[in-house]
């Protein structure tokens, strides 16, 4: 049976030597609230490690989608969910994920398109 605690600490520390440190966050409508017109947001954060995986084509590991010229596929190491449309920021720019996939199985490293 795999340890999958330590498959992901093992990731960890080498996305922690290579990669990026990165936020994801992403942000929940709460209640409506009439007075104002709005639904409130609340933002959840979560933090790990991103690498640019700029020699890949989108297409190997997202066959079905069509990617943009400002595209990246970056390799996440981030324990949780991770959505499209969250938004992921590292290395001082911002991203929106367009496309997820949980590589493991076990949600802490995903293939991602970010744009």
């Amino acid at each position: 049976m795999l340890d999958w605690a330590a498959i992901a600490a093992d990731v960890a520390q080498g996305m922690a030597e290579a990669g990026w440190p990165a936020t994801l966050t992403r942000t929940t409508q709460g209640a409506y609230n009439p007075t104002t017109g709005a639904y409130a947001a609340t933002p959840t954060t979560l933090s790990g490690y991103a690498v640019v995986a700029s020699d890949t084509p989108v297409a190997d590991a997202f066959p079905d989608y069509v990617a943009w010229p400002a595209d990246e596929l970056v390799l996440l190491n981030i324990e949780g969910a991770v959505r499209e449309n969250d938004t992921l920021a590292f290395s001082g720019r911002t991203f929106t994920i367009r496309r997820t996939k949980d590589l493991t199985g076990a949600a802490f490293l995903w293939h991602v398109v970010a744009r």
